[in-house]
This record gives C-alpha cells, structure tokens and sequence, in this order.
C-alpha cells in the first residue's frame, strides 16, 4: 500500500500485491484462539469459570490459581507480564494483554490433546481457508511462500524490511495471540463461517459476542466479547477484530444485518505511538462501508 498522505516511501513498486498474498494477522489471531476455546467448551472439556490452574496445573505463577478462562477470554485477568503480580484484582476491568492468548493457546492444546498448529489447521479445511496458516517453528509445517515482505516504520521515519517470524515464537507474542497468517479472500471466507453458523452453536456464539466488557477505542467506546469487538454506532451492528505486529496491520469488520465484510491487510506498519495514524486508511475504507448502510 502506498501511503503518500503521510510521505512514506513507495514499497509496492517491487511487488504487485495479489488477493492471495499472505499477510501476517497480528491479533485477528485471537478470533481463532478463542473460537478453539469455545469449541473445546462444546465439547464439555473447558469450563469458563475454571482457573489457569486447573488445566496447567504446572504452571508456576501463583495468579494461575485465581484467574478464570473467561477472563483471559475478554481481558479481564490483570496479567501483564509473566513474573510480575497483578495489575488488578481478576474480572475487575479490561486491560488487553497477549499473554492471555499465549495461555489459552496451552490450555486448548491440553485439553484437546493436538497442537495448536493442528487445531487451527483443522479450522481452515473446515472453512476452506487454503492460504491460512500458522508460522514456521519447532514441529510446524507452513505454506509461506506467499507471504508479503512487512515493512515497519523507524525512529527517523524510514521504513526497514521486518522479520518477525521468530518473535512470535515468544510466550509473551505467541502465535495464539497474534502470529497467524492469512490471506483477505480466507478472512472473508472465516468471517461468513463463524458468523453463520459453521463453527459454533448458535447458544455458544452467542456468550462469544456478548460475554463482553467496555473498552477504549480508536473508534469510541467499545465492548470486547470472547476475541471479538462489539459495537453497535448509530444503529450499526459491526464484529470486529484488527491486528498489529511490526511490519504488518490488519482490520476484519463483520455487518450481521446485511452479511457484508470487510477486510484490509497492509504490509506497512506506522509507528505503534499513534494508532490512529497507523491505521488510517483502514478506518477510511470503514467510514465508506458505513456510509453504504
């Protein structure tokens, strides 16, 4: 993409992006961890108001024992860091953490008794999602030969080719909370999945996009449900989920009264300090989605 508003270097002229490149997802990750949880749920072998403990039970950290699966679910668990206490009493408020994710990726994996490579492989086969994947690692095989070169912004406002693939091999990142790889045409095709039927129980989608709690937004004030936001802005229903990692961001919005989604997946990353900057043109592309309505 080439973001001229802002005078940013030409990064497109080498490779002529295609529907079907493969982008880095950053967070829409979340989406496709807490639908495994969801499902595991269906099957009667995670209950919500379990503790971390009581699936992990060698985990060492004594928050394991008091904060509950939902609460890793909508944000609510006070961890921010894996040696470190609390930042608040469990359930009290929304404070966005990828160590949730990077945890409830471990408990599905335990409970289900696959990887997560597995599971969310045998999430694409069921929606037919054939570019999805998850990166490259110790015992994952990967279909990355369509990935897109990500390009984040630096200090002296140049940007630099960005390798990221290792770093999601980190607890604290974790591919189950932002490290997936995916294409727009797979979005699209999940996003009529999930939102349809496919992949849950109409009982169990429903606690997904209501078991929410009020979060600030770029957009306004916001509910997050299970790895999904909720809003509903002058009468407008929108499911969403965005996504930023170093080199890549990413926007997925679901229009339940008309079916219509949107996707946009860039791979030019604006520093971090300013989302509304960074994410600009996605919020753009929204705006004129809304205005359709």
């Amino acid at each position: 993409m080439y973001r001229k508003s802002y005078g940013y270097s030409d990064l497109t002229k080498k490779t002529l992006l295609k529907l079907d490149n493969q982008f880095l997802i950053g967070s829409i990750s979340k989406q496709f961890t807490a639908t495994l949880v969801l499902q595991e749920m269906e099957a009667g072998r995670i209950q919500a108001d379990q503790t971390i403990r009581y699936y992990l039970p060698d985990f060492k950290q004594r928050w394991a024992d008091s904060v509950t699966v939902q609460q890793l679910l909508n944000h609510t668990s006070g961890i921010t860091d894996w040696n470190k206490s609390l930042a608040h009493q469990p359930g009290d408020r929304f404070a966005y953490s990828n160590i949730n994710y990077a945890i409830l990726g471990r408990i599905v994996e335990k409970t289900s008794g696959k990887t997560y490579a597995v599971l969310t492989a045998d999430l694409f086969k069921h929606c037919k999602m054939s570019s999805s994947t998850v990166p490259p690692g110790t015992g994952r095989k990967s279909n990355t030969k369509k990935l897109v070169k990500g390009h984040a912004e630096t200090d002296n406002v140049k940007y630099e080719e960005e390798n990221i693939l290792d770093l999601l091999d980190s607890p604290v990142m974790g591919v189950p909370a932002g490290g997936m790889i995916s294409t727009a045409g797979d979005l699209n095709t999940w996003m009529y999945c999930l939102h349809n039927g496919k992949l849950l129980a109409d009982s169990t989608y429903q606690i997904m996009i209501s078991h929410s709690v009020v979060r600030p937004h770029r957009w306004g004030v916001l509910k997050y449900g299970d790895g999904i936001q909720v809003d509903s802005l002058d009468g407008i229903l929108e499911l969403s989920m965005s996504g930023y990692v170093p080199g890549f961001i990413s926007t997925m919005i679901y229009y339940p009264k008309t079916k219509v989604s949107m996707v946009v997946l860039e791979n030019i990353s604006p520093s971090s300090s300013d989302m509304n900057r960074a994410f600009y043109f996605h919020d753009q592309v929204r705006k004129i989605v809304r205005a359709s309505f």
